[in-house]
């Protein structure tokens, strides 16, 4: 069960930028991620594990091994629903496959959802800038992660907050992907789905690997949908901040109006504007990824490490050794 809640974007243009969820149940989903020692990671769904990882000595980064796994949480698009679903002017399409998403995963045995508050917002706010913001396809060869095995460093210009597919990207004459990339040029591409994980500091792809390449195949920017969790109490704290900061440059622009000093009035409208746009912000944050103890703690991740990536663990604990 969850309480859903709209909420409407700052811009006159479009009206909607993310959609709140409540959920109440369950306290531990099947899809979380597990910690053990001195930054020892594990992402599981139910019993599978789906990747290791390992936090740098010196917190600069982390290293990663996926298992190949992983199984989307929500179920194969039906090319009618796609349809009915369709595009549309604004975001109104978005906020259609942002309600479309939060049933599934609501449902989902799989899924990532546990109690507390969670938002699904439009497109992805913590991509990182690369070299080619105009060329879709150099610049997701430069947001996504490698495959299988890699590393993230969390303080190189384009480290924090790329992409890490979950399984293996299928190849641009795929089936599927041919499927998708007809939807694309017809402007009906369902979004993909990604999940913040802030203990990797990176997005992974929740659902849409196939449609993901489709986009690309096609030189378009693939539409987005970002989950992630909401702490409460950063909202507070940010939306105090944002209030402070408004409240003082709004004072300073309405002397500016009683002044009748020119343009005060229309800087007076941007700053509310702002404000406006500033909160939406707040709501929508990234919040940090709770995760649940391993049961075994580091005896246990070493096991895990040692039965499914066999090669990468060998590395890591070489790499380890004073």
């Amino acid at each position: 069960m969850a309480r859903r809640t709209n909420l409407p974007a700052s811009s006159p243009v479009d009206q909607w930028e993310a959609l709140v969820l409540d959920v109440e149940r369950p306290a531990r989903p099947a899809l979380r991620m597990e910690v053990a020692g001195r930054g020892l990671l594990v992402l599981r769904q139910a019993d599978r594990v789906v990747l290791m990882a390992e936090v740098d000595e010196g917190r600069f980064g982390v290293e990663y091994a996926l298992t190949g796994q992983f199984r989307p949480p929500v179920p194969p698009l039906r090319s009618s629903h796609v349809a009915a679903l369709g595009s549309g002017p604004g975001s109104a399409w978005q906020a259609r496959w942002a309600h479309h998403v939060a049933t599934a995963l609501i449902g989902a045995p799989g899924g990532p959802l546990h109690t507390g508050r969670w938002v699904i917002s439009a497109g992805a706010d913590h991509l990182p800038p690369t070299c080619w913001p105009r060329d879709a396809a150099r610049r997701w060869t430069q947001l996504l992660l490698p495959q299988d095995q890699g590393s993230i460093d969390w303080f190189a210009s384009t480290g924090a907050g790329r992409v890490l597919p979950l399984r293996r990207l299928p190849g641009p004459d795929d089936g599927r992907v041919r499927s998708y990339r007809k939807q694309a040029r017809e402007g009906i591409l369902a979004p993909v789905l990604l999940w913040w994980i802030s203990g990797l500091d990176c997005h992974v792809v929740l659902d849409g690997h196939a449609r993901l390449v489709a986009a690309l195949a096609e030189h378009q920017e693939p539409p987005l949908l970002a989950l992630s969790t909401v702490c409460r109490r950063q909202v507070a704290r940010d939306t105090e901040a944002a209030v402070h900061h408004y409240a003082a440059t709004a004072d300073v622009m309405r002397r500016q109006v009683a002044a009748g000093t020119p343009g005060a009035v229309q800087a007076l409208v941007a700053v509310n504007r702002r404000f406006a746009r500033d909160l939406r912000r707040v709501e929508a944050g990234h919040g940090a990824t709770r995760a649940w103890p391993l049961r075994g703690g580091t005896t246990t991740w070493n096991d895990l490490a040692r039965a499914h990536v066999a090669d990468w663990y060998a590395e890591v604990a070489t790499a380890d050794e004073p």
